[in-house]
């Protein structure tokens, strides 16, 4: 029975000796745990602490610098320096302080183009015009005018009044419409084409205007211009410009230069 009591006393002290390794070990371990916790916020602040200090730095000095020079530079310069001198120039020159378009340099040789006709509405065209006198010459006071570009006839008659009529004949048609005068259809004396057509379909109008002693034709050179008042033709033949004016009161006048 010693013996056994010896065996539980030294197991015992076994005992009482592991209880304490283990709590020995414990605390060791629970100190180092609370030392790690120490540790880890240490570099934490200081990598953090850097990042904010440059961006506030970068930004504020662009939006001071940048915005005034971007807004005010366009704005102030282009406005006044381009706009009113442009239209002033331009003005003066081209219309001499009058009209917005210039006249036809090719009808300056009428006499008191203003004071007649007003300013011009239209710039000047080339188009071909065809021309026919009318009764005895050589000074006619009847004709008929044929503009191309309107596919339009004026008769202008001896009262010095004037009418339009739309050219209808064609080349399917008679080159001679009518042969009243019941000789050769020949031209002269009996007008042809456009002008023959209109001769011969509108009632008096052969009464009007009589017969034909020259061959219709086109002016050799042509000016046509519009103004307030009408419209001014220059019909250039050799060495002579006759200036046809239609006014838009249905009245004409010729004014011819040799």
């Amino acid at each position: 029975m010693k013996e056994y009591a010896g065996v539980i006393h030294k197991a015992a002290a076994c005992r009482a000796r592991w209880r304490v390794w283990v709590a020995v070990t414990l605390l060791l371990t629970l100190l180092a745990a609370c030392g790690g916790d120490e540790v880890t916020p240490t570099p934490t602040a200081t990598s953090a602490a850097p990042t904010p200090t440059p961006a506030v730095a970068t930004i504020t000095p662009l939006s001071e610098e940048t915005l005034p020079v971007s807004i005010e530079a366009p704005v102030t310069q282009p406005a006044g320096v381009i706009a009113t001198p442009t239209v002033t120039v331009l003005t003066v020159e081209e219309s001499n302080g009058q009209c917005s378009i210039d006249y036809d340099m090719d009808l300056a040789g009428y006499p008191d183009l203003y004071h007649k006709m007003g300013c011009a509405i239209t710039p000047g065209s080339n188009a071909p015009v065809g021309i026919n006198e009318f009764g005895a010459g050589p000074e006619y006071n009847r004709f008929m005018l044929w503009f191309s570009s309107e596919q339009q006839i004026y008769v202008l008659f001896p009262d010095q009044t004037w009418q339009s009529y739309r050219d209808t004949w064609d080349e399917s048609q008679p080159e001679f419409s009518c042969n009243p005068l019941n000789a050769p259809p020949t031209s002269p004396p009996l007008p042809r084409r456009g002008f023959g057509k209109l001769w011969c379909s509108v009632a008096g109008l052969q009464e009007q205007m009589g017969a034909i002693e020259r061959e219709e034709r086109l002016c050799q050179h042509t000016v046509v211009q519009s103004f307030e008042q009408g419209r001014l033709l220059a019909c250039f033949e050799d060495a002579t410009i006759r200036y046809f004016s239609l006014m838009n009161d249905g009245t004409w006048e010729l004014l011819t230069v040799k």
